[in-house]
């Protein structure tokens, strides 16, 4: 396994926060108790709330993008797709899924990335919108990715390459492991949540020790990924029917037990990314694969494109894998 580590730009400190992580956490109200039994009304999730504060990406292309809005028939529905790319012939094609926890995220949340993404990599840039929860909870969103992958191989291209961040790189690997054609060539996983199962369910018992922090910036980097603790438990409850298993690998792809025909695979990871832990296990046992890892940053910090000049970097790491495939 290849492992790059990528150092933070502006802070020195070993195990702290990059100055612009920080400077974002520093408002906010710090928990009394990092390590209570939250435990939410699935009725009162805000899932609302979660979807009109989405972050928001800056649009930092410098050519020309031709954007094409397509609807997909997809068993007994259409699916939305939106196709980016520069002027000319693609060899390449990115298939693009979104995060959001399974319950928000829009493909419009995510232009400004593929925008770039479309010029960097030289390649056609597809993203899905997917059927998104609790209105469609599992198995509905990797359907929706299943449909839109088998109509991508319609299209000609030489090479597909899948993508996914946070719960669209759960999605992805979904695709990844029920791809019997082995149509993928290459697949791009952005912090995947790929344990959707709560932090007291986790085989390997999550907990606040696997993360190293600066002992000036412990209480925020707790209340970061306390938050995240409890966000994957409202996840759970929106997108896991209860009669369902939430280690079944279609949900939980952390789970699968055969990964020999995965293609290879670039695992781009957030030192304090409540995800990282499960993400280390399954990078351990994939063929082929390997590892970008940010120092300093956190969940989401792919959103933040204009902003934090890492999500720039991690585009540009995938664009030049992407050529050379």
């Amino acid at each position: 396994m290849k492992k790059i580590i990528k150092p933070k730009l502006e802070e020195t400190r070993a195990h702290a926060f990059e100055k612009k992580v920080y400077e974002r956490e520093l408002p906010k109200i710090i928990h009394e108790d990092f390590y209570d039994r939250y435990d939410s009304d699935p009725s009162e999730v805000s899932v609302l709330g979660a979807r009109s504060t989405l972050a928001m990406g800056e649009d930092i292309s410098s050519v020309p993008i031709d954007i094409l809005d397509r609807n997909i028939w997809v068993s007994d529905h259409y699916v939305p797709v939106r196709m980016y790319q520069t002027a000319g012939d693609k060899k390449n094609v990115i298939y693009y899924i979104h995060g959001g926890g399974f319950l928000s995220g829009t493909i419009a949340s995510k232009d400004a990335q593929c925008k770039y993404m479309a010029q960097t990599s030289e390649a056609t840039v597809i993203s899905i919108g997917y059927r998104l929860s609790p209105e469609t909870m599992f198995p509905g969103a990797i359907e929706d990715c299943m449909g839109i992958l088998d109509w991508i191989q319609t299209l000609g291209y030489d090479h597909i390459c899948i993508m996914g961040d946070s719960a669209g790189g759960n999605l992805a690997t979904c695709c990844m492991a029920q791809d019997t054609k082995h149509a993928i060539d290459y697949g791009i996983l952005i912090y995947a949540a790929l344990d959707v199962a709560t932090y007291d369910e986790t085989e390997y018992h999550w907990n606040y020790d696997f993360y190293e922090m600066a002992d000036t910036q412990k209480d925020r980097i707790m209340n970061r990924l306390y938050r995240f603790r409890n966000l994957s438990m409202d996840m759970k409850k929106m997108y896991v029917p209860k009669q369902k298993d939430v280690k079944d690998p279609n949900i939980s792809p952390l789970y699968i037990e055969d990964l020999s025909h995965f293609p290879p695979v670039l695992m781009i990871e957030a030192e304090f990314d409540y995800y990282r832990i499960c993400n280390e296990i399954f990078e351990k046992r994939l063929p082929k694969v390997e590892v970008l890892y940010y120092e300093g940053l956190d969940h989401g910090f792919f959103d933040r494109i204009g902003q934090l000049e890492q999500a720039k970097d991690c585009i540009d790491e995938i664009a030049k894998r992407v050529n050379n495939i």
